[in-house]
């Protein structure tokens, strides 16, 4: 080490993805443009439906990019090593904002298709959307949005900047430079987020309130992105790449904080249950029956089991967790499983037979080809864009003394 605090050897070989990676981006691209296409279609035929169909993938797919940004922030302010393991992974989520800001531009073009305080005259005839005027208004709203990836980018780029220039000069000084910028920066992006999940989510049901649904929305969206991520990792670390730093012992922390996820989102999504439903508030109460009568219903058990009871169950276990052909399934599976909630928590505003909303169909639950072409036109795109960002860089940090030496070969595979 030099007098100025800076490592001068190259401690990690540069690892990247292999060409089977490559193979899987042009399939997404394929996939996220015939995708999209269709989404063109559905716009023409059905605008109001698309929307909705669309607020769904919107909401699902950028979890992926906001859910990167906070593990990055939350591992540079409590450190430990899954943070180092993972942080390539995270970042390439990370970088994937700008897409999701793209992505929101389309969704304010739907405005008038999804939220009733767009229009002035549900307004004017409805004392809850009255009172909400202020805040709830095409121009606050757009501002907001504007704001919010504002604060997220600069953030994101900041910490990615400070990852580079690790790489690049090995200086010692980094990783506290990176959590004494981290710590405010998890603190306000808890707060924007949740903002911003009761603006794009919330904001389209006229009258129900909670303080918990944001944080219930960002637990399940860094949730899923942690499980992509470990997916990732195993996959892009098979047949040990890694020299043997991706091992049993690794991938059992990086299941421990899938578990730990798990029963956070468990905790938020009961607390509302639990402190909405003895309470017996109408205005409050109609929101739970949207998604309890009919089909709504029994997909409401899928999503309580799929979520916490299955995973809860595998991930008890410490041979699956250090399994890793074991541990991909579960990661799976709460991919599908998140995908399900957040289809759950989206759509029944719009397709009830409750008066909830001035815009809702009437139809009770439904599923159109829309719901599809969306969520794989906006996910085949992000897949594309995530993939492109994750062979950017060396999938290891190059000068980290916190990533492990080469360990006897343990093959992944």
């Amino acid at each position: 080490m030099s007098s100025h605090g800076h490592e001068t050897d190259l401690r990690i070989p540069e690892i990247r993805l292999g060409p089977k990676a490559a193979s899987v981006e042009r399939i997404a691209g394929v996939v996220g443009g015939l995708g999209l296409l269709l989404c063109v279609a559905g716009f023409f035929q059905n605008r109001t439906q698309f929307f909705q169909s669309y607020l769904f993938a919107f909401i699902y797919w950028g979890g992926f990019a906001i859910g990167g940004l906070g593990l990055l922030l939350l591992n540079n302010v409590v450190g430990g090593k899954w943070g180092v393991t993972t942080r390539r992974y995270l970042e390439a989520a990370m970088r994937t904002l700008p897409l999701i800001a793209l992505f929101a531009v389309g969704l304010i073009f739907g405005l008038k298709d999804l939220y009733a305080w767009s229009h002035p005259d549900l307004v004017a005839a409805n004392a809850y959307l009255s009172h909400k005027q202020g805040y709830l208004n095409i121009p606050f709203f757009i501002v907001r949005v504007v704001i919010y990836f504002a604060i997220w980018l600069f953030w994101g780029m900041r910490v990615n900047r400070l990852a580079d220039q690790q790489d690049s000069t090995g200086d010692v000084g980094i990783p506290e430079r990176m959590r004494a910028f981290s710590a405010p920066g998890l603190l306000i992006f808890v707060l924007t987020t949740t903002f911003a999940y009761i603006d794009w989510v919330l904001s389209a049901d006229t009258q129900f309130y909670s303080t918990v649904f944001g944080g219930m929305i960002l637990i399940g969206n860094v949730m899923q992105t942690f499980a992509l991520t470990i997916l990732t990792l195993i996959l892009t670390s098979r047949g040990d790449r890694f020299g043997g730093r991706i091992n049993s012992k690794i991938l059992h922390d990086l299941g421990n904080l899938l578990f730990a996820f798990v029963i956070f989102w468990t905790y938020l999504s009961v607390s509302q249950l639990i402190i909405i439903w003895p309470a017996n508030l109408p205005q409050e109460l109609v929101w739970y029956s949207d998604r309890t009568a009919g089909v709504w219903k029994a997909l409401a058990y899928v999503v309580g089991l799929s979520m916490f009871a299955i995973p809860f169950l595998a991930l008890l276990s410490q041979g699956r967790k250090r399994d890793p052909r074991r541990l991909i399934r579960v990661c799976i599976w709460l991919l599908v499983a998140h995908a399900i909630d957040v289809f759950w928590l989206v759509e029944p505003t719009f397709r009830s037979t409750s008066v909830s909303t001035p815009l809702h169909n009437n139809t009770g639950f439904a599923l159109y080809w829309t719901d599809f072409a969306a969520f794989l036109g906006l996910g085949g795109i992000w897949v594309y864009v995530y993939l492109g960002q994750l062979r950017r860089r060396p999938l290891l940090p190059l000068r980290d003394p916190r990533v492990s030496p080469a360990l006897p070969k343990e093959v992944i595979a």
